[in-house]
């Protein structure tokens, strides 16, 4: 299995291809709000690839979770991108990953990988250090109880996320000061997928394929709902307190990307069909 690279959410990784030059495999890329035409992330061309040369990029921006869509640890370092939705990315050279943080904040997140043998995974995210994670039965309706960490609750800076997945993601727990989500995951052909978070539909992917063209549409609505711990260690859902309210890139209801690929590597192509 492919190692996945771990950021706060796991669900732009659907799909991801291995992209050498992104002119030639990535024909149009662009990511808009659900409610309006407001532009959040694009990749704009000058042209479209001739010759055995990639399409001339004139500027790629936007939100680093939308342009992961489109974007490995490679193509991140080969090309300039400004990111514009109020985050630092940052590149962890230790364990060859990109990340982003909200700016300003300046918290220090550990990561840690697993691959066993029959592949199933499970990789980590969070700002304490540890050494091993904990098995869970991913049909266990209350495995949370095994990944929440109950001496974290009045720590706002506390947060780990948590990724299970065999041929894909299973399950994602994660938690920040008392507030914690679940995401789950499910598969039809083709890599779309639809993604529930807190058991409400949260992101859904599909392609359709015409003239060498796969065309991805990818939709992520707004779940501004969190799981806490009443007084009877019951959870419930509440608005969360770690909502980012900054305008920049903010969508009112979600986001939608839209991306061509070329099936076929353009840059390797004598011909190219315009």
């Amino acid at each position: 299995m492919k190692k996945a690279l771990l950021l706060f959410f796991p669900a732009f990784l659907f799909g991801q291809k291995d992209i050498g030059i992104i002119g030639c495999n990535v024909k149009s890329f662009k990511t808009t709000c659900l409610e309006s035409s407001n532009i959040i992330s694009e990749i704009k061309y000058r042209h479209i690839p001739s010759g055995y040369g990639p399409a001339i990029i004139e500027k790629i921006y936007g939100r680093f979770s939308d342009l992961q869509n489109v974007f490995n640890t490679r193509t991140f370092k080969q090309n300039k991108i400004d990111f514009t939705c109020s985050e630092d990315v940052i590149y962890d050279a230790v364990n060859d990953v990109f990340y982003a943080q909200k700016k300003n904040d300046n918290r220090k997140f550990y990561y840690l990988y697993n691959s066993t043998d029959d592949e199933k995974s499970f990789t980590y995210r969070g700002t304490q250090a540890i050494k091993e994670l904990k098995r869970i039965n991913p049909n266990d309706p209350k495995k949370y109880l095994l990944l929440y960490n109950k001496d974290a609750e009045n720590d706002n800076n506390y947060e780990v996320t948590y990724n299970y997945y065999d041929s894909g993601f299973l399950y994602t727990f994660h938690q920040r000061g008392n507030e914690f989500d679940e995401y789950t995951y499910e598969y039809e052909k083709l890599g779309n997928f639809i993604a529930y978070k807190n058991g409400s539909l949260w992101k859904e992917a599909s392609s359709i394929f015409e003239d060498g063209i796969e065309e991805r549409t990818i939709t992520q609505y707004i779940i501004p709902e969190s799981y806490q711990f009443d007084k009877k260690n019951r959870p419930f859902l509440k608005e969360s307190r770690f909502i980012d309210d900054d305008k920049s890139c903010n969508c009112k209801e979600g986001y939608v990307t839209k991306i061509e690929f070329w099936i076929n590597n353009k840059c390797q192509e004598e011909k190219l069909l315009e």
